[in-house]
């Protein structure tokens, strides 16, 4: 069968699952695939990356088997293999229009002596923010890699590029380590990097002076925009992002964007912002496992010169499960202390120098509804009021739920207690809200992370 013949039945494939998924699940891991072969009972599809292949496995084969099924009865199981599209199918394209000239690229690098010279990045964290030096864990896998993608294809794979998960877990890390890393590859480019609090004041400064504001962020070739979250609430900063937003990506400028939740958790943010942040991808950035956070340790004890003997690193890193900047402040005041008063780093001295300020996880017995609720609400940048209170708009309706459902999970109290806690509602509403949460967290990805992002805020107090 040729590669021709294939692509037609892929594309009726895609278009299939295109209606059963989830957008944004869709364009994360299914949009890019392929179909390489056809056997009499078995299918090859190529898939882009490791991480696309394994979800296709594990999550996805079901559907995409059924439907391909549609248009090839007799397939029995599909073999998922990492690679991109086949250069027979490019080779199809060339003899289906021999007489049609080059298309005109959509981003023409220009000659660096011929165009304004990229906007300065800060060479002095270049060394320290690099991907070189980024401890890759389990939590963290999937960014990493996207990020690694974006460099190598900018503007191509992942566009936009949205990051979030908690303070201190490496997101600037990631970003900056972009930065450079396309700044190398491509000289020519003009980069920005910026956080949404420097985007709203330039906005406000050019509105004032009467400036062009559009002149400055709408002609780079990457823009990152970090702590993404605080232009919720701002109606004319939103507005004017859009504008940006839809100017670099119909001219495949690379957009890449943090914040400390996914974009469905982000309250008051329009619909088509965040519609349009999930149109790439959305990779979430736990807090770093025990294994991850010793390696951490020990990179950053080498890179200081410092000596951090295993069983030191290891007691450390079960001392703090938090986050990586508060691992590299205490690992910071040992060398400190060590160097200070001429002595070897010894578990003795991890207790004496940090294990007071120690912010370990509290247990259940140390929370309680109320912190829940005044958690959940900052999360949603809502308030305790219009969780306990009557209104019944979605916007609080869901954080409400997300409330009710963390509740019983983490502190194991009744539904009659949760109710009380929530305003004196029924228990009924209570057990309502509950399974409604459950039952989302079976089929909907973002609203497995956006909970799992919220626990750790609560649990790391």
């Amino acid at each position: 069968m040729s590669q021709k013949d294939l692509d037609r039945i892929w594309r009726a494939v895609l278009g299939e699952l295109e209606v059963s998924m989830s957008g944004a699940n869709f364009k994360t891991w299914v949009k890019n695939t392929h179909l390489l072969e056809l056997g009499d009972t078995q299918a090859v599809v190529a898939a882009p990356n490791i991480f696309a292949r394994d979800r296709l496995e594990h999550n996805y084969n079901g559907e995409i088997l059924s439907a391909l099924q549609k248009q090839e009865p007799s397939i029995e199981s599909i073999t998922y293999q990492i690679k991109t599209a086949s250069t027979a199918a490019e080779e199809d394209i060339r003899l289906d229009r021999p007489t049609e000239k080059p298309t005109t690229p959509q981003k023409t690098k220009q000659s660096a002596n011929n165009r304004q010279s990229q906007i300065s990045l800060p060479k002095n964290l270049e060394a320290k923010y690099n991907f070189t030096n980024f401890i890759v864990g389990s939590g963290n896998r999937l960014a990493f890699t996207a990020a690694r993608q974006v460099t190598e294809n900018p503007g191509e794979s992942y566009n936009p590029l949205f990051l979030y998960g908690p303070a201190g877990v490496g997101k600037t890390h990631l970003m900056w380590a972009i930065s450079f890393e396309i700044a190398r590859s491509h000289p020519d480019f003009k980069i920005l990097y910026v956080t949404s609090e420097d985007f709203t004041n330039n906005f406000i400064n050019a509105i004032r002076k009467g400036e062009k504001f559009a002149d400055t962020y709408r002609t780079v070739d990457v823009l990152l925009v970090d702590d993404l979250q605080f232009i919720a609430g701002k109606e004319k900063t939103q507005e004017e992002f859009f504008h940006t937003f839809n100017a670099l990506h119909q001219a495949n400028k690379q957009i890449v964007l943090c914040s400390d939740r996914p974009p469905k958790a982000i309250a008051t943010l329009e619909d088509r912002l965040r519609s349009r942040f999930e149109w790439g991808m959305v990779a979430d950035i736990q807090l770093p496992d025990f294994e991850t956070r010793v390696a951490i340790l020990q990179s950053k004890a080498s890179s200081r010169q410092f000596d951090l003997p295993d069983n030191v690193a290891s007691h450390l890193a079960e001392l703090l499960q938090t986050n990586i900047r508060e691992l590299e402040g205490a690992l910071t005041r040992l060398i400190a202390h060590c160097q200070a008063n001429a002595t070897p780093i010894t578990t003795e001295i991890v207790d004496q120098v940090i294990g007071g300020g120690a912010t370990a996880r509290p247990s259940r017995t140390t929370l309680s509804p109320k912190i829940v609720i005044e958690k959940t609400a900052a999360f949603y940048d809502l308030t305790t009021a219009d969780l306990i209170g009557p209104r019944r708009d979605k916007e609080i309706v869901v954080p409400r739920q997300v409330a009710m459902y963390i509740m019983r999970e983490e502190l194991g109290i009744s539904f009659p207690r949760i109710a009380s806690s929530l305003g004196g509602r029924d228990h009924t509403t209570i057990m309502h809200g509950v399974r409604k949460i459950n039952a989302e967290l079976t089929k909907n990805d973002s609203v497995s992370h956006e909970i799992k992002t919220l626990k750790q805020k609560i649990l790391n107090g």
